[in-house]
């Protein structure tokens, strides 16, 4: 995978001929939209779906050049969303058994297609019929694709991993344990969902429990329905998420958030004060950086706090000494706004794939959540110079995930 790492890293090079005019008017579609015959229930009309409208809802409506413009409980690299979520509802009183799709525009679900004895169990490593959610989670990489090309790859399955946090941040608020399954036939669920080859499975998660009856194989696939109004993709994101489409990994340890208020006022800081937060929230983030997994290296670059000095941190000590302001903003491709922030959180790994992209989001999402009940504001970065934060960092790890944080202004 180390191919597809330096494929699809930024250096000031490419940066620089990726630059110019975005025609917003092209913008592929956001939102899969299934027909409107189709059955439909909202989110707010039974008390058992109230965790799958938050899980994935739209926090804030608006306008740019004459498109809407609208952000979900999920970070996005340039808000392009190229995420979608569906689930497989079995056994709830009340509600049709099926498959559906959270349409989160218009805050209900989306029948595609009842299911009986069939469903997607086989495909997801079950023999019975599950009672619950089974849930599934899709990339559609040409939404990132049309802005951002072949580095698309990394920001899909950023954008998944945090679906994946608040999905499981959802399911904290009521008292519900998700369980990521891991013996997922991807090429098969991809089919039977009726996707091709402008929509991909990237996780799979369950909340419920195994019944007694056998779940059959579906006849024939889903509704076909394409993810965005039109698609111009060149074909190497698909060919990699393809060839590299991930194999199901134990998300790392999280926050249990339990804050339903926070998690649909989410949104990304773009505004930092350059103020000191509360010590008890410093060290909040500082002591949970120091309790990743074993396959994930988690750094702190401590621009400014009144209580610890200015400096690189990794393990809760601090191995170089500096005011490094400036030259974070900088490696993070120039964004100003990130010197007045108070905390630069990277996450790095010897190894690299798509599973430990997802988890690396999925960890900093519940962080996130965690540092807003403190009044801290939070912002996933997506660009930055690989080459010069490991140099920067000193370690030849692939970097997986930047994120930063402080008071906003």
């Amino acid at each position: 995978m180390r191919e597809l790492y330096d494929a699809t890293a930024l250096t000031p090079l490419r940066v620089a001929r990726s630059g110019g005019y975005i025609d917003w008017s092209s913008q592929p579609s956001l939102f899969k939209q299934y027909p409107e015959f189709l059955y439909r229930v909202g989110f707010d009309t039974h008390e058992e779906l109230a965790p799958l409208g938050l899980a994935r809802c739209v926090t804030f409506e608006g306008s740019v050049g004459g498109k809407p413009y609208l952000r979900l409980n999920t970070p996005s690299a340039g808000n392009l969303h190229p995420v979608e979520l569906y689930v497989q509802v079995r056994g709830i009183k009340g509600i049709l058994s099926g498959i559906y799709h959270l349409d989160a525009l218009k805050g209900e679900l989306v029948l595609i297609r009842e299911c009986g004895a069939e469903g997607l169990e086989h495909f997801v490593g079950m023999e019975t019929r599950f009672e619950g959610f089974i849930f599934v989670v899709s990339v559609v990489p040409f939404r990132s694709e049309w802005k951002y090309g072949h580095r698309a790859w990394r920001y899909c399955y950023m954008d998944a991993g945090h679906q994946i946090g608040a999905l499981c941040a959802a399911m904290d608020v009521h008292g519900l344990d998700t369980v990521l399954l891991d013996d997922v036939d991807f090429p098969g669920l991809n089919h039977i969902m009726g996707f091709k080859q402008q929509e991909f499975v990237c996780s799979v998660m369950a909340v419920g429990k195994a019944g007694e009856k056998p779940a059959k194989l579906p006849k024939a696939p889903l509704m076909q329905v394409a993810p965005t109004d039109y698609d111009e993709s060149d074909g190497v994101v698909p060919g990699w998420i393809v060839q590299h489409h991930p194999v199901g990994r134990t998300l790392p340890p999280r926050m249990r958030s339990t804050d339903a208020t926070l998690q649909r006022a989410r949104r990304s800081a773009r505004v930092f004060a350059g103020k000191t937060m509360r010590a008890e929230a410093f060290e909040r983030i500082m002591h949970t950086l120091t309790r990743t997994p074993e396959w994930m290296n988690a750094y702190a670059i401590v621009l400014r706090n009144d209580r610890a000095p200015a400096g690189l941190y990794r393990g809760g000590e601090r191995i170089k000494a500096g005011d490094f302001a400036e030259v974070a903003a900088s490696m993070l491709v120039d964004q100003r706004f990130v010197a007045n922030a108070e905390i630069v959180m990277v996450l790095s790994s010897a190894q690299y794939d798509a599973d430990l992209q997802m988890a690396s989001a999925a960890f900093a999402h519940g962080l996130s959540l965690d540092a807003a009940a403190l009044g801290v504001g939070y912002t996933a970065i997506g660009a930055f110079y690989d080459k010069k934060l490991q140099t920067f960092l000193e370690t030849p790890e692939h970097i997986l995930y930047v994120g930063v944080f402080g008071l906003e202004r």
